[in-house]
């Protein structure tokens, strides 16, 4: 195998001479260079799609979990509180008017 590589280059050298190996070289370097950022890319996006696949499912098996009446509960509650701030809001209001009446 070493002897192959070593008669290709010899060829090569021949027929290029040495600023035409040298271009070679740096064409093979930039074509290596590229493909292996596109490797790295397409791991990424894999790694990302895949990431992405675990979490969906986790908040599926999540959503399938909780009973359908603490969803009802939890909105209840969050509505109450909605009316408790509203009713503390006009009270302080009602307050300060008052205050500015005396």
């Amino acid at each position: 195998m070493e002897l192959q590589l070593i008669l290709v280059l010899l060829i090569a050298f021949l027929l290029l001479g040495p600023e035409g190996m040298l271009k070679v070289a740096s064409a093979l370097g930039e074509l290596t260079r590229k493909a292996r950022e596109l490797v790295d890319q397409l791991k990424m996006e894999a790694y990302a799609e895949e990431l992405n696949k675990k979490i969906l499912q986790e908040e599926e098996e999540f959503k399938e979990g909780l009973p359908s009446d603490i969803a009802q509960q939890l909105k209840e509650e969050l509505e109450g509180d909605k009316d408790e701030q509203g009713k503390t809001a006009r009270d302080a209001s009602d307050g300060a008017s008052e205050g500015a009446k005396v």
